[in-house]
C-alpha cells in the first residue's frame, strides 16, 4: 500500500523488492526536494534500478508539457542504462520560475550520490530564446559536470509548433473530463469492473495522454496498473467498449500477477506457492513464448542471460516483462473472444493457478 512522506506530500508506491540502495537514496533525495517545493509527490519503482518519480500541483498527479491545468515534472532514474541516466520524461510550468526550481531539485539530488548518474536525457521541444537557443540549452550549461543527450523530435504525428499556434488552445484536461464522451466512457468502465467483479472505486479513467519508450520508439498507453490494486485507463475518443473491456481485462490480470508474485517471493523455497508453480519452468515457458504479437514483442526483446523465470522481476533482469505480459494478454484474449477461445493449455493451466492462488490469498 501507498504511504504518505514529508507532510503527506510524497506518495510511495509501494514494491516488494529490495531496490540499489544508492538509486534509492538518490530517488528518496529529490523526491524530499521536490515536496519541499509543495508539490505533490509520487514515487514508484521498478525492479531494482528503475524509479519513476512524478510531482504536481495537483494531487492528480498531472504532468502534461503544455498544460494549463497544473504544473508538474515526471522523471526516470534508469539504472540499467549504458551508461545510468536520470530522464526528464514531462516537465510543465505555470509560474515562472518553478520549471527551473524542479530541474534543481531533481540534479541536486543526483549529488547526493555523485557517482551514480552522469548522464540526463531530455527530449527539449522548448521554443527558442532570444539568444536563439533553448531552455534545456541553458540548464545543460549550468550543469557541465553531466553529459547532457538532448534531442529535438516532435512527438509521432504531431503538427510542427507554428502549425499548432495557428489553431484554437487544446482542451484542458479539466474540459476533456467534463465531456459526454468522457463521461460516457466513465460509466461504461464502472459497468465493466462491475461486470468482471472488479472494485470500480480502483478503476480510473483519466483524461491524460501517458507515453513509454520501448524498443527504442514511442508508443501511447492505454492503461497502467499498480501493486496496490489501481488500475488508471487513458481516455482515448477513439477507444469502444471492446477495447475498453479488453484494456480492464489485461491490467487486472497484472494486478493479480503482482499480488501472487509478492506473497511467491516472501516465502521460502519449499513453500506451498514454490511447489504449486514448480512445473512452469523458464525453459517451458521460453519454448511457447507468447500468445499475441504484444506478448511475443517481450519475448523478442528479452535480454537476460538465461531465459525469464515466473514471479522474478522481469524488466530489471531483462528489460521486458514477457511471462507478465502473455499472461494479462491470455485475460484480454478470454474477454474479448469469450472464455473458450483457443489458448496453449500451458499457458491457460498458469493463468487459471494464479488466478486461483489470488483468490485464496485474499482470504
Amino acid at each position: 500500500m501507498g504511504v504518505w512522506d514529508i507532510s503527506r506530500l510524497w506518495r510511495r508506491v509501494g514494491a516488494a523488492e529490495k531496490g540499489d540502495p544508492a538509486i534509492a537514496e538518490i530517488a528518496g533525495e529529490i523526491c524530499r526536494n521536490l515536496a519541499a517545493l509543495g508539490l505533490f509527490v509520487e514515487s514508484k519503482q521498478y525492479g531494482t534500478s528503475f524509479w519513476e518519480i512524478r510531482a504536481s500541483t495537483s494531487p492528480k498527479m498531472i504532468t502534461t508539457p503544455d498544460g494549463t491545468e497544473a504544473s508538474g515534472v515526471a522523471l526516470l532514474l534508469a539504472g540499467k542504462f549504458e551508461p545510468p541516466a536520470l530522464v526528464f520524461e514531462q516537465i510543465n510550468s505555470l509560474r515562472r520560475g518553478l520549471g527551473r526550481e524542479m530541474v534543481e531539485a531533481a540534479i541536486a539530488g543526483l549529488k547526493a550520490r555523485p557517482a551514480v548518474f552522469g548522464r540526463v536525457k531530455v527530449n527539449d521541444l522548448s521554443p527558442r530564446m532570444k539568444d536563439g537557443r533553448r531552455w534545456w540549452e541553458h540548464v545543460a550549461d549550468a550543469h557541465a559536470e553531466f553529459d547532457w543527450a538532448i534531442t529535438h523530435e516532435e512527438p509521432f504525428a504531431s503538427a510542427s509548433r507554428v502549425a499548432q499556434s495557428r489553431e484554437p488552445s487544446p482542451l484542458t484536461l479539466t474540459d476533456i473530463a467534463a465531456t459526454p464522451d468522457f463521461l460516457k466512457k466513465r460509466r461504461k468502465l464502472e459497468a465493466l469492473c462491475r461486470e468482471l467483479g472488479y472494485d470500480a472505486k480502483k478503476a480510473t479513467l483519466s483524461p491524460e495522454k501517458k507515453t513509454f519508450d520501448y524498443l527504442g520508439q514511442s508508443f501511447a498507453s492505454e492503461g497502467e496498473s499498480f501493486p496496490n490494486g489501481r488500475i488508471v485507463i487513458f481516455y482515448d475518443p477513439e477507444m469502444s467498449k471492446a477495447r475498453l473491456g479488453c484494456c480492464l481485462a489485461h491490467e487486472m490480470q497484472h494486478v493479480k500477477y503482482f499480488f501472487v508474485r509478492d506473497a511467491y517471493r516472501a516465502e521460502p523455497e519449499d513453500g506451498p506457492l514454490h511447489k504449486r508453480f514448480a512445473k512452469f519452468t523458464p525453459a517451458a515457458l521460453a519454448l511457447l513464448r507468447g500468445v499475441s504479437n504484444y506478448s511475443n514483442e517481450h519475448w523478442d526483446a528479452w535480454k537476460g542471460a538465461a531465459p525469464p523465470r515466473l514471479f522474478s522481476m522481469e524488466l530489471e533482469e531483462g528489460e521486458s516483462e514477457p511471462i507478465n505480459e502473455t499472461i494479462a494478454e491470455v485475460a484480454k484474449a478470454q474477454y474479448n473472444w469469450g472464455p473458450d477461445v483457443w489458448i496453449n493449455p500451458v499457458w491457460r493451466e498458469l493463468q487459471q493457478a494464479i488466478n486461483e492462488e489470488y483468490e485464496r490469498l485474499r482470504g
